[in-house]
């Protein structure tokens, strides 16, 4: 009898034990096949040539060479940091500035603005590059149109390498923006009511406020956005492709002005082409920029932070 318990007992613990393994084997099972696998894949890929039907050939680090000697690449980069510049730091100050209005306590329907700031982001690309081809375009757009009322000659947004740029930017900011000032909302609700009601106590004026305390306590959330913005900035497609698409078919808009690393990829291995094999080393060499870049400015902001 006291041995049944005892068997008993430790058939118990062996399923206390192998249970949570059981409920986390589907999620650690989904991250394999659909993380880490096309990982791996495209790591091995890109030693090959292969146009994704006949069998791998395998060339070692010619696609490798080939893209370090490629002017489409460094072209896409080029534009990368460039549209980087152009987005980052607006992104950030307008969802900063967004997110202290929406926690004041002299907002009003703060829910509903909430939700008006975050649906932007939550458009499908197709939508948003129908939408702003139309209100864009150089000769029938909405923009141009009002832009001749007043007095100023119209732009030519689709044609034009700068303010082809500065669209996908505009585009790319309106875009995120809202998830962004949710960002920094869920920061700056974290800080605690009282430190702002002792400065108040203090004398401490809004600005003051804002300055000392608000972003000092905001860097956690900071470092974190700003991260994140620069991945995203290296992600940018869907914007300059359906805006671009829907205007003409351009490949990199004008003059391959807003051509982007992720564009490029899906070029060479979507297109005509069909080198996936080369572009799985586009995406390796991207995937390391993209490392290089967010160690960089990680280790600067956090040494600041320090």
């Amino acid at each position: 009898m006291k041995d049944k318990k005892q068997k008993s007992f430790s058939n118990y613990m062996l399923r206390q034990r192998i249970m949570p393994y059981m409920f986390i084997f589907p999620y650690f099972l989904i991250f394999v096949c659909f993380s880490i696998f096309p990982i791996l894949f495209s790591g091995y890929i890109s030693l090959h040539d292969w146009n994704g039907y006949n069998n791998p050939t395998f060339i070692g680090l010619s696609n490798y060479f080939e893209v370090f000697s490629d002017a489409r690449f460094y072209k896409a980069l080029f534009n990368t940091f460039l549209l980087m510049i152009m987005i980052v730091p607006i992104q950030l100050l307008l969802g900063f500035l967004l997110a202290v209005i929406l926690n004041s306590k002299l907002m009003v329907l703060k829910k509903t603005f909430r939700l008006l700031n975050f649906l932007p982001y939550l458009t499908t690309p197709i939508a948003l590059g129908i939408i702003f081809a139309i209100l864009f375009d150089p000769a029938f757009g909405s923009v141009n149109y009002v832009l001749g009322k007043l007095g100023i000659e119209g732009v030519n947004w689709t044609k034009a390498a700068i303010p082809a740029r500065f669209l996908v930017a505009m585009v790319t900011v309106w875009r995120y923006v809202g998830y962004t000032a949710v960002m920094f909302m869920a920061g700056i609700t974290n800080i605690n009511t009282d430190i702002y009601e002792a400065s108040e106590i203090d004398g401490a004026n809004f600005w003051t406020k804002i300055t000392k305390i608000t972003l000092p306590m905001l860097k956690p959330v900071t470092v974190f956005v700003v991260l994140s913005t620069l991945i995203g900035c290296f992600q940018i497609f869907e914007e300059p492709f359906m805006i671009f698409s829907v205007s003409g078919k351009l490949v990199g808009g004008p003059n391959s002005s807003v051509l982007t690393g992720i564009w490029l990829f899906y070029d060479t291995a979507f297109s005509n082409q069909m080198r996936n094999g080369y572009a799985a080393a586009i995406a390796v060499c991207l995937f390391a920029v993209i490392g290089l870049v967010s160690f960089g400015v990680n280790k600067l902001l956090k040494g600041k932070e320090d």
